[in-house]
Parts: structure tokens; C-alpha cells; sequence
């Protein structure tokens, strides 16, 4: 195989021999358009050359402007193929905190992927021509020295318990560690389809691009997959979804609602960022889903994608073991050290932990932590430990919660509400609905102020200015907060009164 000219990193080198030696295979299917591996190749090494080169002094992360769309995988695969990082700046995002992200991380460059929309103010914006014709033979090689182990490859903001959310910087050694192994465990080769669900704004994304585009398979890229999920699988024949929690539990239900099976071509189903209950798995397999292999997996930003999996329905599936309701997230992958605390902590290890939080020391060693010369990341996660060896999720250690596969950090929501005018106090807890868990704030109006127009300049101002996660979608005000016996604010004691109260009313 022909170098791709990396330095101990050939994570990529799979996906140019594939365009140079069968450059017409379908890559990306981008809403219908069909682009072949040698076209996507040659739109990533058009983005690699016209980056700055890696040099071994720091460099700021390359802003991509993403829109969810073929363009966005070139120039991740670009940027990644330079050797540099990149961080993802979605384009429906709020601009002050786009912006706010790449004053606080340097961006000097940014790959604009659409003509038009909100284009980064940095000194340079490169604009690929995003040509229809493929790579020149014998030219599928990046440009420079290529990415070395501890070269950063990806920045992701994470919600931190400070009030800022955290840059998560993840190097080129992490991804070339799990893409291999997600690419066994998913069952992705050349006959593979797999779905594009997630935006490149997260790091789920790269569970579908990179297995599949280093794979040989196809990606499918379609604005009608959230509504019409089971459509769109079956017209396009997709093989692997990678789903969050709740909107699979939330299809399941769909699907029996309107008596509907799966998709005849679908094989495997990846669901993740919730805990999975037995009455969830329960309604998937009166679906008829016996032909199509379940698997949850577990991961955090800080550890790179996935560290944990376990095959909870289909084909081959073993018993599962009693845990109380809540299934297990599985077991360890290959390259991932696992221990598990006093107080049920859990800890990983492996080339799969991230370098730390751009410019924050302090907190990168407070959950990045030695012991016996092996470097470990705090998850935060309780879990207890099954027969067999798999985990069971048992909640959090500090104040995060996952909220529709994002992590959401309490304290954050509550200093963004506390923020706003017109209010006292506030609290957050996450609510558990049937379908899927959802973000409630609870606040407490300052005198002479009307809590209902309180409530809406609130949910004006976040929707403004901050990440769609993070606006509660549910606001209600109250007349004081529950409290512990030490006077701290007791977050579901608040929101059992009054949610419950609240819905009394209805």
C-alpha cells in the first residue's frame, strides 16, 4: 500500500486506497447526489493543501463551518489528513458563541463549506471549489509530514462545571485506536451502508464517518432522516444507524404505532448518551427485530467516541444479566483500560484519552489523573459490575446529566438562567419522560416582576445566545426553591414539587 505520508498515524490511508484504486465506488450519498470515493478524496486533499502545514510548534485548531452535508466530511477528513486539528463551528449555532469559540481557541483559519450563511471572521477562509471530478491517478498522497500520536486532531466544547463549557482536545493516537475497533464491532466493510444521523458538532458523527469512509463503505447523508427515518433507510438500503437513545426508543414506538416494521436492509442498530431501560428493549423486540443486531455503547468526549459496547439484541446476542431495570453499557473495547473505585467510580485508560481542556490546567488534572505511571480520566459515572464482567450505568458524581445524547452540565444551565433579568434563583434537573429525558429550570422571579414574561425573555436570550441543548425546554417559575437540611438548593426535590404540582394544575 502506498504511504499516505504519516508519521506513525495511517489512520486515513485505507480511504485513499480505495479512492485510487476504485475511485468510482460510492463514498457519499448527500441527499440523493451520488459522490464517488475519488471525488471526496480529491475534495479532502484540496482542503490539506490550502491549510497551513503542521508544524511542530502549537498551532490553533482550523474552524469548519458545518451545515451537516458532504462538504463538511471533506473538510474534517481535510483538516485531519494535514495533520492540524479542527473544531467544528455549526452554522446554526448562535454567532456570539461561534465567535466566542474561536477567540478563546486562536482560529486563525476556517474551511467555509457553503456559499452563502454565516462565514468566520479570520484572517483566512478557504473556499474549496468542490469539483466534480475525481483524483488524478498516483495523487491520493496528503500534503506535508503527516499527523504524529500526540498531535491534536479535534477541539469539542463539553458543558464544565465552572459555568464555561471546556475545550476537549483529542490527538490523532486517539482516533487511530477506536476507528479499527468500531469498525469490527459496527460490522462496517465495502457492502456496508451507513447512515450520517449526528452533525459534525459532536464527536458521534465521527462514529459514522470515519468506520465507514476508512471501511470502504458509504455514507448517506439525508435532511429527511429525523422526520422520516424509516423511509429514508429503505430507500436507501442502510445497513448500520447510529441512533441517540431517545430517538430510538421514541422509533420504536412510531413504528408500532403505525404497525410497521424496520427496514429490511437494516443489520445493525447503535444506540448511546442515555441509560437503556428493560421496557425500552422490550417494545424494540415487539418490532419483529430479531434479524437486527442492538448495541449500546458508552463513551465521553474525553475518552474518544466509544470505550464500552454491549450487544443487547439480534443475532448472537447472550444473556443478559440482571441489573435491577437498567441494562448494561457493556464491556471495555480492546484498547481501553477500565477501574472502578471505592464509591463505584469509573475510571478509563488507554490511547484513547484526550490530551486535556485547552487552556485550563487545572481542570484537565482534576479529572486526568496518574496513578502507577498509567494516566486515567475520571468519568463521573457510578456503575456497578454484573456478572459477567459488563457495566451497569448507575448515574453521575457531580452535576452532569445526558440530555438527548448531549452532556449537560447543571450548575452551567443554572448560572445561564440565573444570568437573565428579572431572577432570583434558579435550579435544573433533568425530567424523565416516557420517550426520553429532558432539561427542566425552575426560577424564582424577582419581586414586582411577571414570571410569564420573565420566562419568555429567558428562553429569548438563551435561544440567542447559546447551544440548543443547553435552553431548558422546560421553564417554570416558583415562589421559592426546595433546600437540604444544610441549606443547599435540592435540585429533584425541586423539581418533584414543582413539576408535580405544575402538571396538577393542567
Amino acid at each position: 500500500m502506498q504511504s499516505s505520508g504519516t508519521t506513525g498515524i495511517p489512520l486515513l490511508e485505507p480511504f485513499f486506497e480505495t479512492a485510487r484504486t476504485d475511485p468510482a465506488r460510492p463514498a457519499v450519498v448527500d441527499n440523493g447526489l451520488v459522490i464517488g470515493y475519488g471525488t471526496l478524496a480529491a475534495w479532502v486533499l484540496e482542503v490539506a493543501q490550502a491549510l497551513a502545514p503542521r508544524t511542530d510548534r502549537p498551532q490553533p485548531p482550523v474552524g469548519v463551518v458545518v451545515h451537516h452535508s458532504a462538504r463538511d466530511v471533506a473538510a474534517l477528513l481535510g483538516v485531519l489528513a494535514a495533520g492540524r486539528a479542527y473544531v467544528p463551528l455549526e452554522a446554526d449555532h448562535p454567532v456570539a458563541r461561534l465567535e466566542t469559540v474561536m477567540a478563546r481557541l486562536g482560529v486563525e483559519e476556517a474551511v467555509a463549506t457553503a456559499d452563502t450563511g454565516w462565514q468566520p471572521a479570520v484572517a483566512r477562509v478557504v473556499r474549496p471549489r468542490w469539483a466534480p471530478g475525481p483524483v488524478a491517478p498516483g495523487a491520493a498522497v496528503p500534503p506535508g509530514p503527516g499527523a504524529r500520536p500526540e498531535d491534536p486532531a479535534y477541539v469539542l466544547f463539553t458543558s464544565g462545571s465552572t459555568g464555561e463549557p471546556k475545550g476537549v482536545v483529542v490527538p490523532h493516537r486517539a482516533l487511530a485506536a477506536v476507528v479499527p475497533a468500531l469498525r469490527e464491532l459496527y460490522g462496517i466493510g465495502p457492502d456496508a451502508t451507513v447512515l450520517h444521523f449526528h452533525g459534525a458538532g459532536g464527536d458521534t458523527s465521527l462514529e459514522e464517518i470515519l468506520p465507514t469512509l476508512t471501511g470502504g463503505a458509504t455514507l448517506v447523508v439525508d435532511d429527511a432522516a429525523r422526520e422520516g427515518f424509516a423511509q429514508v433507510a429503505e430507500e436507501q438500503e442502510v445497513t448500520v444507524a447510529v441512533l441517540p437513545t431517545g430517538f430510538w426508543h421514541g422509533l420504536s414506538g412510531d413504528l408500532l404505532h403505525q404497525g410497521a416494521g424496520l427496514p429490511a436492509s437494516l443489520r445493525t442498530v447503535v444506540i448511546g448518551g442515555e441509560a437503556v431501560r428493560a421496557d425500552m428493549l422490550e417494545r424494540w423486540r415487539l418490532l419483529g427485530s430479531d434479524g437486527v443486531r442492538l448495541l449500546n455503547t458508552y463513551g465521553s468526549t474525553e475518552t474518544a467516541l466509544v470505550t464500552h459496547a454491549v450487544q443487547l439484541a439480534g443475532p448472537g446476542t447472550l444473556l443478559l444479566p440482571e441489573a435491577g431495570g437498567d441494562l448494561p453499557i457493556g464491556r471495555p473495547l480492546p484498547h481501553v483500560g477500565q477501574r472502578v473505585d471505592d464509591t463505584g467510580e469509573l475510571y478509563v485508560s488507554g490511547p484513547g484519552l484526550a490530551l486535556g481542556y485547552h487552556g485550563e490546567p487545572a481542570a484537565t488534572a482534576a479529572r486526568f489523573t496518574e496513578r502507577e505511571g498509567v494516566r486515567w480520566y475520571r468519568t463521573g459515572d457510578l456503575v456497578s459490575q454484573a456478572p459477567g464482567g459488563a457495566l451497569v450505568f448507575r448515574g453521575r458524581s457531580d452535576h452532569q446529566v445526558k440530555i438527548r445524547g448531549h452532556r449537560v452540565d447543571l450548575i452551567e444551565v443554572e448560572g445561564l438562567v440565573g444570568g437573565c433579568p428579572g431572577v432570583l434563583e434558579a435550579a435544573a434537573a433533568q425530567v424523565d419522560r416516557a420517550e426520553h429525558s429532558t432539561l427542566a429550570a425552575f426560577f424564582v422571579p424577582l419581586p414586582d416582576h411577571d414570571p410569564e414574561e420573565v420566562a419568555a425573555q429567558i428562553r429569548t436570550r438563551l435561544t440567542r445566545t447559546t447551544a440548543p441543548h443547553l435552553v431548558p425546554s422546560l421553564l417554570l417559575p416558583v415562589t421559592s426553591l426546595e433546600r437540604t437540611h444544610t441549606g443547599k438548593v435540592d435540585r429533584n426535590a425541586t423539581r418533584d414539587r414543582h413539576l408535580a404540582t405544575a402538571e396538577a394544575a393542567r
